[in-house]
């Protein structure tokens, strides 16, 4: 089990929010400005935290960034049709819309505690206020990874963004005139990025068992071949220098390194991965999650303050008209995002080898079923917790089905108030998983096998409502999360950041980019993630460039989705606008796959995505103040 630490909300005008960054801090975080001095070596980890400390805002990796600016792609849509709301996820935002302004806020927040702990540090250094030799980690370490994070940072501006403020001083007087500063070009912003990372890569610690939000040299090269990636997108203009082509081989060569250093691997079980995130542990075998947001504590006390809320957004929706929380097996979770049909055609169609959608044995009616992505499994499941609606005289739903001819109608019954709750339509059940059945009633209906256990009594269909399942990958469900709670919005579970299979995809990516080509690094690599998911590869798609470049963007697809990637990948390929309309028009026609207000109300949505969209607008107040800024286009 990790160990991490609550930062309350302290009276430092320039941390703004409560924080939970490192695991080697146990005390309020604090950045000291160039006339103090950073003379203790807890003095140095304190004020690290303040750096690190808005990844774990609300801003951030907590909702806003993570969910609402970055995770509405052609795989994922905000399915609260009831919202009238503007949001960035419904596309309907402008650039007065609060999330978009507290987001770019906590970002250059973020800029600001990094500047001044670099000017802080140095300044202490030069001082000879601390002694370099009795360090635990080198001076070079801090200041490492506080450079890095101060690029992180302004990468993740210039990708949303575009044309930024560069701000690489720190400024300590009141003057209001510091605030004006024009934007930079965007690609310029980037390869500042890159600069600054790469200048400092090998400063940083090589321990793989550094917990994983700590940033260690390997996470930084990692970064760097995402950054790359972006800066040879097609949104990138010409970067001075240096060609789309040798942005390819960046992009490869970084990624190489963290595969060469045999630190990382896939953890064999895909599920497992976000398990660990959901019980707040680190994965200490296989390291697979190298960077992650942390996130502790429900807000019940003052000393369990945290600003996350992954699981309880994006999530199984997990709400009953009963407050008896004891008896929920998933904790209260609003479920506001749905895995696209597109998505699960990635899962279930494209790619698919012949053999494995036609020669998998059932367990069941031991008939040949297609064998389905264990990816599919855990992201998309075929249940959520909403329950039936249950009243003291009637727990459960009604299900009329044909009986030897007849219509019969019986009443699924659930003991408790909120088991799983299975995707059903006439009569068919998206999952066997059906929990808690009294069947002590006279006309309870029972979802089980026959008596000579050969053949299902429910009609088993896996693809019912496959188009409006909840994104699941970070599910409340109480066998994981390790507590019963009761209407708590704010969770433990972490967000990843950067995961081992990203740096295998990219490197595939790259490689076949730059070479025109993969090699056999790049298809092993693309092989082990879809061995991983328990599906064959067709080798002509590993022996032909257009098939591998095809075959990588939906892997990029199947295995990062919900992790707020797919829509810069979308982006950087030229294809954003194109496939987020796709998706909107992709609806099935059969009743069994959607419910039509959800599948309406998301292709509204999809719909909205105009060319304007690639970049996110200047904030309205960021305007007000800094008159040096001018709106984007098409804002």
């Amino acid at each position: 089990m990790k160990i991490k630490n609550i930062y309350k909300l302290g009276s430092l005008a320039l941390l703004g929010t409560a924080l939970s960054a490192c695991t080697f801090l146990d005390t309020d975080p604090q950045v000291i400005g160039s006339e103090g001095y950073y003379t203790p070596e807890t003095k140095l980890q304190y004020g690290l935290a303040g750096v690190y400390g808005v990844l774990s805002s609300e801003a951030l990796y907590g909702n806003y960034y993570s969910l609402q600016i970055s995770n509405a792609d052609d795989l994922c849509y905000f399915n609260n049709y009831n919202s009238t709301d503007t949001r960035p996820d419904r596309y309907n935002h402008a650039a007065g819309t609060a999330v978009i302004y507290e987001t770019w806020l906590k970002l250059y927040q973020g800029i600001k505690n990094a500047n001044e702990y670099i000017q802080g540090v140095e300044t202490s250094v030069a001082d000879s206020k601390i002694d370099t030799e009795t360090l635990s980690d080198g001076i070079e370490v801090y200041l490492g990874e506080a450079r890095f994070l101060r690029a992180y940072y302004h990468f993740l501006l210039a990708q949303a963004w575009g044309d930024v403020p560069l701000r690489v001083v720190s400024t300590t007087s009141p003057n209001p005139e510091d605030v004006q500063l024009a934007a930079t070009p965007q690609e310029d912003v980037l390869k500042w990025c890159v600069d600054e990372i790469e200048a400092i890569v090998d400063d940083l610690s090589t321990d793989v068992n550094l917990n994983p939000s700590r940033v260690t040299r390997e996470v930084a090269e990692g970064i760097l071949a995402r950054i790359y990636l972006f800066m040879a997108g097609e949104s990138v203009d010409n970067v001075e220098g240096l060609s789309k082509q040798e942005m390819y081989k960046k992009a490869a060569d970084w990624a190489y390194k963290v595969i060469a250093e045999r630190g990382y691997v896939l953890n064999p079980s895909y599920e497992q991965v976000f398990i660990n995130m959901i019980q707040d542990k680190y994965d200490t075998e296989y390291h697979e999650s190298m960077w992650e947001a942390e996130f502790l504590g429900d807000r019940t006390s003052a000393d369990k303050w945290t600003n996350g809320r992954i699981g309880d957004l994006i999530g199984l929706k997990s709400q009953s008209g009963t407050t008896n929380y004891s008896e929920w097996a998933c904790n209260y979770s609003y479920g506001f995002y749905n895995g696209s049909y597109t998505l699960w055609q990635l899962y279930s169609e494209t790619d698919r080898v012949e053999t494995d959608l036609s020669a998998a044995e059932d367990e069941y009616n031991k008939v040949n079923e297609p064998v389905i992505d264990k990816r599919r499994i855990w992201n998309l499941p075929g249940y959520n917790y909403r329950g039936f609606g249950n009243t003291d005289t009637k727990k459960g739903q009604e299900i009329t089905y044909k009986q030897d001819g007849v219509n019969v109608t019986r009443v699924l019954l659930q003991e408790r108030s909120m088991y799983k709750t299975p995707w059903i339509y006439q009569n068919n059940f998206a999952t066997r998983e059906v929990e808690g059945l009294d069947l002590t009633v006279e006309n309870a209906y029972n979802p089980g096998l026959d008596p000579n256990k050969e053949k299902d009594v429910i009609n088993y269909d896996p693809e019912v409502m496959s188009a409006v399942r909840n994104a699941g990958k970070w599910r409340r469900e109480t066998i994981y999360e390790n507590q019963m709670s009761a209407k708590n919005l704010y969770t433990t579970i972490n967000f990843p950041i950067l995961r081992y299979s990203d740096i295998l995809l990219m490197y595939a990516e790259a490689i076949n980019e730059y070479a025109g080509a993969p090699d056999d690094i790049a298809k092993e690599a693309v092989k082990a993630v879809r061995t991983r998911a328990g599906i064959q590869t067709n080798e002509s798609q590993l022996n032909d460039p257009q098939l591998f470049r095809e075959l990588v963007r939906n892997e990029r697809g199947r295995e990062l989705a919900f992790e707020g990637l797919r829509k810069y990948d979308l982006i950087r390929w030229g294809i954003f606008e194109t496939r987020m309309h796709q998706a909107g028009t992709n609806v099935p026609n059969d009743n069994k796959f959607r419910n039509k207000t959800i599948t309406d109300f998301a292709a509204t949505t999809y719909a909205n995505v105009s060319e304007r969209h690639i970049y996110l607008p200047i904030p309205t107040k960021e305007l007000a103040v800094n008159h040096a800024l001018t709106q984007n286009p098409l804002w």
